[in-house]
């Protein structure tokens, strides 16, 4: 299938299926390189970046920023916990909440990640040429402002 644009881009239905056709193979992309070069999964590595970004979160914090169920949260946590890349601590001031914090395994962990994503994007980016990506950066930027201000008005 050619998915390169042509006229037919300037309909918005057309626009729409090269944006979902490219999330897709994006998606499948970022997955595989994470998978080979920091020998994770895109959800433990959200995860990972999560805390090494954020620092220390309550387990609800992790579940609201990542987007996923407080049931997947727990089972990822549980199994970065088993290979001793994160701990949990009892909270200073809840004794009710627990925090999940990096170890220092972790923090190596969240970085090889964070650096197999920065290679690879920089490799894909790199295709573009600057006008592209300046374009690019406008265009998306424009768009993001378009659906932030339309979630609001809902």
């Amino acid at each position: 299938m050619d998915h390169r644009p042509t006229d037919s881009a300037t309909d918005s239905q057309a626009l729409a299926t090269l944006v979902g056709e490219f999330g897709k193979a994006y998606g499948r992309w970022i997955h595989d390189v994470v998978q080979a070069e920091a020998g994770t999964t895109p959800a433990r590595a959200r995860l990972l970046a999560a805390l090494q970004c954020n620092g220390a979160c309550k387990m609800a914090q992790l579940s609201d920023q990542l987007g996923v169920t407080p049931r997947n949260i727990t089972k990822l946590v549980d199994g970065l916990e088993d290979e001793r890349l994160v701990a949990r601590a009892a909270h200073p001031d809840d004794r009710r909440a627990t925090l999940i914090h990096l170890t220092e395994e972790g923090v190596l962990a969240a970085k090889e990640t964070m650096l197999a994503h920065h290679t690879a994007f920089e490799s894909l980016y790199d295709t573009l040429t600057p006008d592209e990506r300046t374009a690019m950066g406008r265009i998306l930027g424009k768009l993001i402002a378009e659906l932030s201000r339309l979630e609001s008005d809902r």
